[in-house]
């Protein structure tokens, strides 16, 4: 089998666990492939609500502030 094919994870879901998992997979150097059943990728029409344990993975990964830039923070 060719190597380059080869994974060491597969990962069901290109939402944002499953693509904060892949990346974390990959900085520790393993390889996953990510199954979407979607055919593109989405840029609108969704709200995603992100509780503080979920920042602090997104921190840990590095794209935290990023996010936090691009995005508008709903306040009660």
């Amino acid at each position: 089998m060719d190597e380059d094919l080869q994974q060491d994870i597969v990962i069901v879901g290109a939402g944002i666990a499953g693509l904060a998992t892949a990346l974390g997979l990959h900085r520790q150097g393993l390889k996953s492939l990510i199954l979407e059943s979607h055919d593109a990728l989405r840029t609108a029409g969704f709200a995603l609500t992100v509780w503080t344990n979920a920042w602090k993975v997104l921190e840990a990964l590095g794209v935290a502030d990023t996010l936090r830039q691009q995005h508008v923070k709903i306040q009660r």
